[in-house]
């Protein structure tokens, strides 16, 4: 019984070990780095963005917010909106992180 206890006293000193040096690795990561974690963190479960559609004069005509991962196609942006409705847009957009 105190074998097993000292085994999982190790692991989880173990486990706490790896997560403090992955947090001192992200910490001082490159510019590079935090960019290539951003685009996976948006890859896997999206980022907060609000979308923002423009006429020619400025106004708006359209604004979108929720957790999208936004795609470029040739000459305009896709993305699903939190309806779950595939959005397309082109024209003057703006994508903004929230």
């Amino acid at each position: 019984m105190e074998k097993m206890m000292t085994r999982k006293g190790i692991s989880v000193f173990a486990i706490v070990l790896f997560l403090i040096a992955c947090l001192v690795l992200i910490g001082g990561c490159t510019e590079r780095q935090r960019k290539n974690i951003k685009h996976l963190k948006s890859d896997i479960i999206g980022l907060k963005r609000q979308v923002t559609l423009y006429d020619c004069n400025g106004n708006v005509i359209k604004t979108w917010k929720g957790r999208f991962k936004i795609e470029v196609q040739g000459s305009y942006i896709s993305f699903i909106d939190d309806d779950g409705k595939d959005i397309k847009v082109s024209g003057i957009v703006v994508v903004e992180e929230l």
